[in-house]
């Protein structure tokens, strides 16, 4: 993932010039927003296993065929693996 900084200076840099007034304003505000984003990101990470379980629960019942054997979610170990990878 690319920093603000970074993209204002490549995106001037690209059209030959310094960065502006209103790109260091931009870099500014997002610097300045930073403490927010943090925080809801924080947020969002410390409900991701609730997330992840009702997404998953959903699912399979949703797609009740999906417990049938030969199916995605038919043992234990298929059921785990399928949360894993809605978590990711």
């Amino acid at each position: 993932m690319r920093s603000v900084v970074t993209t204002v200076v490549t995106a001037a840099d690209a059209a030959g010039r310094f960065p502006s007034q209103n790109d260091l304003e931009a870099v500014q505000g997002n610097i300045q927003c930073a403490a927010a984003r943090l925080e809801a990101a924080e947020k969002l990470a410390s409900g991701l296993d609730a997330v992840t379980k009702e997404a998953g629960d959903a699912c399979f019942n949703k797609y009740a065929y999906l417990k049938q054997p030969g199916e995605a979610g038919d043992t234990q170990v298929k059921v785990d693996k399928c949360y894993r990878d809605l978590g990711h």
